[in-house]
């Protein structure tokens, strides 16, 4: 059996007896749907491996603690982080419609209980918090999966994947090292045989999918990082070069909050105005974040760049 389920039984087994409930080896059963001979070796192992101080009381039929002051490590946590762990479970509910389906709905359901069983006051996760993602695109549940084996056990992966840019689909081997969702959408990071370099898949493009029999040798994180660090956003280029925008008064100070990336630098101008470098790797994504703030915001450099935003400006207008 496994630790995870172990735990479960420890949290609900924890709860009856600080309830006053007195369980046993046949309630547990019963709760869990297992045999009695199963919920015996559970009580065991958490008086052994968790030195849970359990006394059998005979006139009752079930199990106490002989000292009332245990703790379940689990259970452990301050306040702060049981309210952290609150919000955790709340993005882990709202993270499913991502691809992650019934099985983070159930580690959801576990945490609340353990919620409910530590934290003071009524606090309802499914009101209380929320996370949300604008025009993501959600992945296949069973290649999510299939792409969930071979990362976890170093198996390569077959499958078909479409290029809306080109509007074709090629087949592709690679080796699986890193899942990001980034803004709701799930990618995959990983060693391109084909290509014979690092590439970003976007799971919903993802047909046909198949895991490899033969592991491969995971290659050092730093070949990969960068995918996720370098440069702002996701989009990869052949090398990255420095951006500087300028937002006017009206945006500065809320451009002053925001965190495009761990190496931006500001400069602030007498007159409100606020300059932002941040590196950058592909145009694209840069240009349609640019593009959001309208006449709000200005491209000093690179060159190349404020050329796109005039020739899209041009292309806009011939559309209006």
């Amino acid at each position: 059996m496994g630790d995870r389920l172990y735990l479960e039984r420890f949290i609900w087994f924890d709860h009856q007896i600080r309830t006053g409930r007195y369980p046993n080896a046949t309630a547990l059963a019963e709760h869990f749907e297992c045999n009695v001979k199963t919920a015996q070796r559970t009580i065991e192992t958490f008086r052994d491996r968790f030195g849970a101080p359990l006394e059998y009381d005979a006139s009752r039929r079930g199990y106490q603690y002989e000292d009332p002051s245990y703790q379940l490590p689990v259970t452990q946590l301050n306040e702060n982080e049981l309210l952290a762990l609150l919000v955790s479970r709340k993005l882990l509910t709202d993270a499913a419609a991502g691809g992650l389906g019934e099985e983070l709905n159930k580690v959801a359901s576990r945490l609340n209980r353990l919620l409910a069983e530590n934290i003071s006051g009524a606090v309802d996760p499914e009101t209380a918090f929320s996370f949300r993602w604008k025009a993501f695109t959600p992945s296949n549940t069973d290649i999510f999966r299939q792409v969930l084996t071979a990362l976890t056990t170093h198996c390569p992966l077959s499958f078909r994947y479409y290029s809306p840019h080109k509007n074709q689909c090629t087949t592709r081997t690679v080796e699986p090292h890193h899942m990001v969702n980034y803004q709701g959408t799930w990618h995959l990071i990983a060693w391109c045989r084909l290509r014979e370099d690092w590439r970003d898949f976007v799971l919903a493009r993802m047909s046909e999918c198949q895991v490899g029999l033969a592991p491969f040798s995971p290659r050092d994180v730093s070949q990969w990082r960068s995918f996720l660090d370098a440069t702002f956003g996701i989009f990869q280029g052949q090398e990255s070069f420095e951006v500087t925008l300028r937002f006017s008064n009206a945006l500065a100070r809320w451009a002053r909050g925001q965190i495009w990336h761990s190496r931006q630098r500001f400069h602030e101008h007498a007159s409100g105005e606020l300059d932002i470098t941040l590196p950058v790797s592909h145009e694209t994504e840069i240009l349609m974040e640019i593009l959001k703030y309208g006449s709000q915001v200005e491209v000093l450099a690179p060159e190349r760049l404020r050329q796109r935003v005039r020739d899209e400006i041009e292309a806009m207008m011939k559309k209006y």
